[in-house]
């Protein structure tokens, strides 16, 4: 007996070893050769949303960086605090960062990915776009309850990405994303605080080594009736996720205690 557990503890060691060399040790070898690109580096190309970030919230943005100069130690600040939020609020549950390949044998899309998230660049997400400081680890995610991110810089202004994170259903009125008031200093959505403007830093750099859009002109507009009576009715959460009374832990239609 004490044969067969000599045998057993030694196959299971070597089995256990081998598993490590095959599953960590070369694919740690077979990357060591490519260069990652340092937040440094990412801060020599400032996407122009965030000029109009430190324009347009001034105090807010001094409070949250001490400057009112959108300088690269500030960009870096505010892509490592978008991100960090990113991920803190779970946002990779429901949006994805990988615009899926075309079939190279007859040009058909997976999902249609390409049309519908990268019409402008028609490109499909490529290996060197995830080799930065800020894609380790990586931020796939693994469905769409919203939209894919990857190509998101310069699609909406940074008015209107503050608009969605205080109330999503006054920019999207179907959408199902919960609000981040605590995002905001103020209780009317105008004043955002450094997680708010980080968030929107880095959803406006997401895409922003690709093509980008025009700044937004506010010039002139046309003024439209506007009609709300077709929106569904909304109610502002009084309280964040996780504190007693909030209305997302008490509606769960699943009977959980677990906030999303």
């Amino acid at each position: 007996m004490e044969r067969f557990n000599f045998i057993f503890i030694v196959a299971g060691i070597l089995f256990f070893t081998l598993a490590f060399v095959i599953m960590g040790a070369l694919p740690l070898a077979q990357y060591q050769g490519i260069d990652v690109v340092s937040m440094d580096q990412i801060a020599t190309n400032i996407p122009y949303q965030f000029d109009e970030l430190a324009r347009d919230y001034p105090e807010a943005f001094e409070k949250a960086f001490g400057t009112t100069e959108p300088t690269a130690d500030a960009f870096k600040e505010a892509l490592e605090t978008g991100r960090q939020a990113y991920i803190a609020e779970a946002c990779w549950h429901c949006h994805t960062q990988q615009i899926r390949r075309i079939d190279p044998n007859d040009g058909t899309e997976v999902g249609h990915d390409v049309s519908r998230w990268a019409p402008d660049t028609r490109l499909e997400s490529e290996a060197d776009e995830y080799h930065n400081a800020m894609n380790y680890p990586h931020l796939f995610g693994t469905r769409r309850v919203g939209p894919d991110l990857i190509r998101s810089s310069g699609r909406h202004s940074n008015d209107w990405h503050l608009a969605h994170l205080w109330n999503p259903r006054e920019t999207s009125p179907y959408s199902v994303m919960p609000p981040y008031t605590w995002f905001f200093d103020d209780d009317q959505g105008k004043v955002p605080n450094k997680r708010g403007l980080g968030m929107v830093t880095y959803l406006q750099w997401l895409g922003s080594w690709h093509t980008q859009f025009a700044p937004s002109q506010y010039e002139d507009l046309p003024q439209l009736p506007f009609d709300e009576s077709w929106y569904p009715p909304y109610v502002p959460p009084e309280t964040q996720p996780g504190e007693e009374g909030d209305p997302y832990a008490e509606e769960d239609p699943y009977g959980g205690e677990e906030d999303y």
